[in-house]
């Protein structure tokens, strides 16, 4: 299948998928187009084959809990700074899985059980044990619901601006807390932040 067969195809499923046709606008389709464009853009320099990028696209765009254009360039940058794109990426952190991030989103647990609490669609999966969510956020599926489900809700929480989204997602509440008392962030967070502005500069 060629490349402009494969954007077609997925174009389709979203359409189908996510109800677009009763879009109002007709540009939908088109901005769906340039968000695929620009996620390619983004993972140019990752190591990925053609078959690996393209089914991390494709969860990203059918499993995300928002299908907006917008929401899903997001969603791809968070991914491609968090995971080089890369669905089976897991950092373990110093106590194991316990403490460590998985997946296209690299969602720890602690981050995974406030997407239950903040996000309707997760709630019946509300007092799994650890291992039994961590199971469910290396399915690659799961991991791009949870991860835009708590990225989502952090956008809604700060009102719609994405550096304080961003923030939330990498550093938690203390991190933002520190930004908006004293405008300065610890160097991984500030670093982490620049590094998704600049995939979503590929964009431009």
């Amino acid at each position: 299948m060629t490349h402009v067969s494969k954007i077609i195809v997925l174009l389709l499923g979203l359409m189908v998928s996510r109800n677009l046709h009763a879009e109002p606008s007709n540009r939908f389709p088109y901005q769906l187009l340039k968000w695929h464009e620009c996620a390619n853009a983004m993972a140019s320099t990752f190591p990925l084959s053609d078959r690996e990028l393209d089914l991390a696209l494709r969860t990203i765009a059918l499993h995300s809990v928002n299908g907006s254009p917008d929401f899903l360039q997001l969603v791809s940058a968070v991914a491609a700074a968090e995971s080089s794109l890369n669905r089976t990426a897991v950092n373990v952190g110093n106590g194991g899985y316990e403490t460590g991030a998985v997946g296209l989103m690299q969602l720890t647990l602690i981050g995974a059980k406030e997407a239950e609490h903040q996000c309707p669609v997760l709630r019946p999966t509300l007092g799994e044990s650890n291992l039994t969510l961590m199971l469910r956020l290396l399915d690659v599926r799961d991991n791009v619901k949870y991860g835009s489900c708590l990225l989502n809700y952090y956008l809604e929480f700060t009102n719609g601006n994405v550096l304080h989204a961003l923030v939330l997602y990498n550093g938690g509440y203390q991190q933002l807390t520190r930004l908006i008392r004293t405008g300065t962030l610890t160097t991984e967070t500030q670093q982490y932040v620049l590094r998704v502005h600049s995939y979503l500069g590929r964009c431009l």
